[in-house]
């Protein structure tokens, strides 16, 4: 089955100018085009986008996605332990950023039983401490709660 590019940005969440942009960067093999000159994207391409798409979403630089594009368009086993340290390397970014984001999680989350219970308090003492500072002091007594490095 074929794609026009707009069906491809629409499948994948794209704009088309994202489609040109990658094909421009030579992130992705040789597009063909119909009688018309319309890009017309296969499956396989798709997929192919899909893939690059997955690099970005999880902030991959372009610039490894292009090293890595590059091995992939050559193939050849000899490029693979690249290509597997360039996904390897990635993975453990990956690792420490999700591992950052669930400690800022626990920060929200205290954050939240903080208001929830200035906001759920019989004692008026507690409903009006929301003055920056005293909420600071509070907000600094969370933070030694919270693992940071």
């Amino acid at each position: 089955m074929n794609y026009s590019a707009g069906e491809v940005a629409k499948k994948l969440e794209l704009t088309k100018d994202s489609l040109r942009y990658y094909e421009k960067e030579g992130l992705l093999p040789p597009i063909k085009r119909n009688q018309s000159g319309h890009r017309t994207y296969t499956e396989s391409d798709v997929e192919w986008i899909f893939l690059i798409r997955c690099l970005r979403d999880t902030d991959m630089p372009i610039h490894k996605i292009k090293q890595y594009v590059s091995m992939l368009m050559k193939g050849g086993n000899e490029s693979i332990p690249r290509r597997r340290d360039i996904l390897m390397e990635h993975k453990v970014f990956l690792k420490e950023k999700i591992t950052t984001y669930q400690r800022l999680s626990q920060l929200i989350e205290k954050k939240l039983n903080f208001y929830d219970e200035a906001l759920n308090s019989d004692n008026p003492e507690t409903a009006h401490c929301m003055d920056y500072a005293t909420e600071w002091e509070h907000f600094r007594g969370i933070l030694r709660g919270v693992k940071h490095d």
